[in-house]
């Protein structure tokens, strides 16, 4: 079917209240993305998706069409993990998954985060990272060496999607998060083996779970949801875990003390700016003690969980290292030069 024969088709029957195949799906987003649709129709699209609500079948569909159009990222990395989030969760928080994937590093877990400009709140990855002195949008040849030397990378999305610009405009202008939110963090360009994902509501999360079900190159995966709403763990209620091994999912929960950890209120979390995220980021990896350094454990914590099937206690005792004797720091001070060129 034509491409732009798909997008139609695709929008009578979400107009209709049937769901997509999968297929169905990948040409209807792969003509959004090759710019076979409109601004009306991919606007339609777009809408009559949101309403419905988004299947695994029409969810699989999407990154299949991301992934056939993006730029492939050959990190040499297969088991290295990615840190990310859905966003969308509104609570305004310092970007929690950009200082663990520091901490991960500086742990000797390897990391290759994929993200963008904020969703939500104050403060994407891509924001936070160019505050704490992070050249975002470096050549593949560079990412490949900080990652060799020092464990970490950072794809910034729109160098590795160039299709998803046709479509910004539309989702600019539309007043609510769109499928595209919830894909991103499935289209990691260096297809890790690992993820930490986030999703702040529990259907994004049971999707987000099934597609990763069925990514071939995923090991183990763990998608968190707080029950206090944050798309991270949270030390403020219990979280919620879908973990994601050899196809199949498994419901699991924690609460602060499976990390060894005490409760911490996330209103100590909230930021204004990336800046102040930044800086907030940077007292911790200093050995500012508070909330900001607990969460950052327990996710820490939890990503070396996923990749190493470490006790949480244990993993959070090797976070509070790497914070503690400054690795962290000098780890995220290396990072920044390599990025503006300087060994």
């Amino acid at each position: 079917m034509p491409l732009h024969e798909a997008i139609t088709a695709a929008i009578e029957s979400l107009a209709a209240g049937r769901p997509l195949s999968t297929e169905a799906a990948r040409l209807a987003i792969g003509a959004i993305l090759d710019g076979e649709a409109g601004d009306v129709e991919t606007a339609a699209f777009l809408t009559a998706l949101h309403v419905k609500g988004e299947t695994g079948d029409e969810l699989l569909g999407a990154v299949e069409a991301i992934r056939e159009r993006m730029i492939p990222f050959a990190s040499g990395r297969p088991a290295a993990i990615d840190t990310c989030g859905t966003g969308g969760d509104r609570a305004a928080t310092v970007n929690i998954s950009t200082g663990t994937a520091v901490i991960l590093a500086a742990c000797g877990v390897p990391v290759v985060k994929h993200g963008n400009r904020a969703a939500s709140g104050n403060s994407g990855s891509s924001d936070v990272l160019t505050e704490l002195g992070i050249a975002i949008e470096s050549e593949p040849a560079l990412l490949r060496s900080t990652l060799d030397d020092l464990g970490l990378a950072f794809l910034f999305a729109p160098r590795f999607h160039p299709g998803m610009k046709t479509v910004a405009p539309v989702r600019r202008r539309l007043p609510f998060r769109t499928v595209f939110n919830l894909i991103g963090p499935l289209c990691n360009p260096a297809s890790p083996a690992f993820q930490l994902v986030g999703a702040p509501q529990p259907a994004h999360a049971e999707r987000m779970a099934e597609v990763l079900s069925r990514t071939s190159t995923i090991r183990r995966a763990a998608v968190v949801r707080g029950e206090d709403g944050l798309d991270e763990v949270t030390l403020a209620a219990r979280t919620e875990v879908l973990l994601v091994e050899d196809g199949r999912i498994a419901r699991l929960s924690w609460i602060p003390a499976d990390f060894g950890l005490s409760e911490a209120s996330a209103s100590a979390l909230r930021v204004e700016n990336p800046a102040q995220s930044a800086a907030m980021l940077r007292g911790a990896f200093e050995g500012e003690p508070g909330p900001v350094r607990e969460f950052l454990l327990a996710n820490a914590a939890a990503a070396i969980w996923v990749v190493e099937q470490t006790p949480l206690p244990e993993a959070v005792a090797r976070a509070a290292r790497a914070l503690d004797s400054g690795e962290a720091a000098r780890l995220l001070e290396r990072w920044a030069r390599r990025t503006h060129g300087a060994s």
